[in-house]
């Protein structure tokens, strides 16, 4: 009994997941997309959750260091008779040029920011910190992300960075000797900074966000911090200041995201009444920011974000961050398609799910309190139509997806099926636009949703002047198809603004 209770849930649901008898991993997805979520089933000892103090095959030598048998950097905090609410786990990243994942743990094991495999979740070792580099802050390190290149950013929090200097380690790569410091000032003098981080491209086009909390209140904490570089080593930070309200104070606090080098989304799961599920779209000029869009979720406890374009599509994912355990909580991932970001809530959602099992469907717990509403979630590896998709709720875990696209749905623009996407494709499109349930393209539904949109007309827009086979968003056409194009945009100018530009494809 004395282990149940000091390995918590990790160990009680493990067991029963193992036996089926209280189910495991439920998964929704919209049938008009045909996208499914599944276990990634190579990670965490086969069933896609690396849980707190789970010890896996070939974790490096030590990693139990404060107990035998459990391991150290993932999880809550061990007391001789029970597990507490550590919240020691809070930024999480993936290295796109290694595969691997790096978790920033605060736990008195000592050296705590994690190399895990991305593919088995195994631990393969730890970044080296030098000596006396590390230093200063609330929590010395707090939030992880990798540019393009490998490079590794961890940031700081500190409360209040007039007195406290938010400040940001660079590391080369996963071997480096040491890290540098990149950046060490205020970024918004007296805000709470680093509880959100997230990185954007590679050497001296790096560009790193950062969120404000709410709390001290300063003028501009409806904003973030955006550090940019010359060299690819040093940064230096502007505060991006966005008129208005929305965005509210702290709305980037504990999720930030790229969508492009100049566009953010930002969430904190607001406390105004009607505003709880939004998060923050916005365009940065400078150091001015417009609030693009506020996109709508589902509920203010899904908070750290990710953005990736998979398969053409831009996809934003979200986890479940909450103090809540009951049975239908356990640290959801939700998956939303923003082709059409203004759409609603029902349109864009593609999935949901959770690889916790069900400890207890009455009373629970079916997961650790996460009181703070920290976490990250990241997107990973991608295969033709398929993603890996990883979520970390604090105090539970590693959670990884595979996020596939029915290839059934592909887009096609070729609406008359005359072997190219030209303006009599756009024609067909205008005369169908607001028709739903369609079963084919024929009427203009390009993207395979059954409903005839703006979606497809970002479909056409990307494969115009092409051939349906060879066909990709973000084609430019040819120079003597510009006049038909320019045609068609100015009708479609007439509908709404395209609000947003993908991201990197993966």
């Amino acid at each position: 009994m004395r282990n149940i209770m000091r390995f918590g849930i990790a160990g009680l649901v493990k067991s029963i997941g193992t036996s089926g008898a209280l189910g495991a991993a439920f998964t929704f997805a919209a049938a008009a997309d045909g996208a499914t979520l599944a276990p990634l089933n190579t990670f965490g000892g086969g069933d896609g959750w690396r849980a707190p103090f789970e010890v896996l095959p070939g974790d490096a030598a030590g990693t139990d260091s404060l107990e035998a048998g459990f391991y150290s950097y993932l999880g809550n905090t061990l007391t001789n008779t029970a597990v507490n609410g550590g919240n020691l786990e809070r930024g999480m990243a993936y290295n796109p040029t290694t595969g691997n994942l790096i978790v920033v743990s605060r736990s008195i094991a000592g050296n705590g920011i994690r190399i895990l495999n991305g593919t088995t979740g195994v631990d393969v070792g730890a970044l080296n910190q030098g000596s006396g580099i590390i230093a200063g802050g609330t929590f010395t390190t707090n939030m992880v992300g990798v540019a393009d290149d490998g490079a590794i950013y961890i940031g700081n929090l500190t409360v209040n960075s007039g007195s406290s200097a938010f400040n940001i380690y660079r590391w080369a790569n996963e071997s480096a000797t040491e890290p540098t410091l990149a950046y060490s000032g205020p970024v918004l003098a007296g805000a709470r900074v680093g509880d959100s981080l997230d990185v954007f491209g590679s050497g001296a086009e790096t560009r790193i966000a950062v969120g404000y909390g709410n709390s001290p209140a300063v003028a501009g904490n409806n904003g973030f911090g955006l550090l940019t570089t010359a060299d690819g080593s040093t940064f230096t930070a502007s505060s991006i200041a966005i008129a208005g309200n929305p965005p509210e104070p702290g709305d980037f606090r504990l999720g930030i995201t790229f969508t492009d080098a100049d566009t953010i989304i930002g969430k904190q799961g607001s406390g105004t009444i009607g505003q709880e599920q939004f998060a923050r779209q916005v365009d940065v000029s400078g150091t001015t920011g417009t609030l693009a869009l506020s996109i709508g979720s589902d509920g203010a406890s899904l908070r750290p974000l990710d953005f990736a374009t998979v398969d053409g599509r831009p996809l934003l994912a979200m986890v479940e961050a909450t103090s809540s355990t009951s049975a239908i909580v356990r640290s959801r991932l939700f998956v939303y398609d923003q082709t059409n970001p203004a759409g609603t809530v029902a349109e864009r959602k593609i999935a949901e799910g959770s690889n916790l099992p069900i400890n207890d469907p009455e009373l629970g717990p079916n997961q650790f309190p996460n009181g703070n509403g920290t976490g990250s979630v990241k997107f990973g590896a991608v295969n033709g139509n398929s993603v890996v998709v990883y979520a970390m709720s604090t105090n539970n875990g590693i959670q990884a997806f595979t996020l596939t696209r029915d290839a059934a749905t592909a887009e096609d623009a070729d609406l008359n099926s005359d072997g190219i996407v030209d303006g009599s494709d756009f024609l067909i499109w205008q005369r169908g636009f607001g028709l739903s349930a369609q079963p084919d393209n024929s009427t203009g539904d390009a993207d395979g949703d059954g409903n005839v949109n703006d979606a497809d007309l970002t479909v056409w827009q990307g494969q115009f002047g092409t051939a349906p086979a060879a066909a990709a968003v973000g084609v430019v056409p040819e120079p003597g198809t510009v006049a038909l194009a320019a045609v068609g945009l100015a009708c479609a100018a007439l509908r709404r603004r395209m609000i947003l530009a993908p991201r990197r494809i993966h």
